[in-house]
């Protein structure tokens, strides 16, 4: 009997713990080495730390390939991970800053004001929804990844979500109705603001249009080459209005 007839990234598990090996395997792997033994060992190792079968080590290589070959293509420039060296990236970026005030609605006129055409039309309606009364404080949380190539800084945020069973289930609807539903949306306009702040104050001459890159949200499961980058892939450069408003209104000082 073939014990790996139903050994494919789709049917691997789902929930906390398939997230969590996941961002743990892409945070050690180097990308520029593809599948060498030290990548192939390191997918074996965490299968066994983790619990889960020595028969997912294929698909999980050939998923891992698929990501990193993949064209990433966003404001006229194309990249692929597998270029992006260990040193010139870092994992588990932590963020830390002071939080003025902030409301529900004060996030929404924000996003209504300054959005743009590409976001998605329910979204500010969405933040007025968020149940938290005024809010200050401090702000914390991780980016799974943040590198540099091209001459720009880049986000990458890992994602294993189950969407269905097949590469069409990865489409752009289905990503754009994730990404709004569960307020990744939002997310990445913090991480964004955060690495904003930070770049701005610890590189002089910083400027966003020119040295920021872009989001990318890979949903790996639904990540395949030969159906091209519209499946898999959730991608956004915020524009510069909308992040000096966040800036403005988050942040005490600005």
């Amino acid at each position: 009997m073939d014990l790996n007839i139903n050994a494919d990234i789709f049917s691997f598990p789902k929930g906390t713990r398939p997230g969590i090996f996941f961002h743990d395997i892409f945070e050690h792997l180097d990308f520029a080495a593809g599948n060498s033994e030290d990548n192939i060992r390191l997918v074996t190792d965490k299968l066994q730390v983790y619990g889960f079968e020595s028969k997912w080590q294929k698909p999980i290589c050939t998923m891992i390939d698929k990501v990193l070959s993949i064209p990433l293509e966003i404001s006229k420039t194309t990249l692929r991970l597998s270029s992006v060296q260990c040193n010139d990236r870092i994992n588990e970026m932590e963020f830390y800053f002071p939080l003025k005030p902030v409301s529900p609605q004060g996030l929404k006129k924000i996003f209504e004001n300054y959005g743009g055409i590409d976001l998605h039309d329910g979204f500010p309606d969405r933040l007025e929804k968020l149940n938290f009364s005024l809010t200050k404080g401090f702000i914390k949380g991780y980016i799974d990844m943040v590198f540099y190539h091209k001459g720009r800084f880049w986000l990458v945020d890992w994602k294993s979500n189950f969407l269905g069973p097949c590469v069409e289930d990865y489409g752009k609807d289905a990503l754009t109705e994730i990404m709004n539903n569960d307020f990744y949306i939002l997310q990445y306009h913090l991480y964004t603001l955060s690495l904003y702040q930070y770049l701005r104050l610890r590189f002089p001459g910083f400027d966003y249009e020119k040295h920021f890159g872009g989001v990318f949200y890979i949903f790996i499961r639904g990540v395949d080459p030969d159906r091209g980058p519209e499946f898999g892939i959730y991608k956004d450069l915020p524009n510069t209005d909308l992040v000096n408003a966040l800036l403005k209104a988050l942040i005490p000082g600005d």
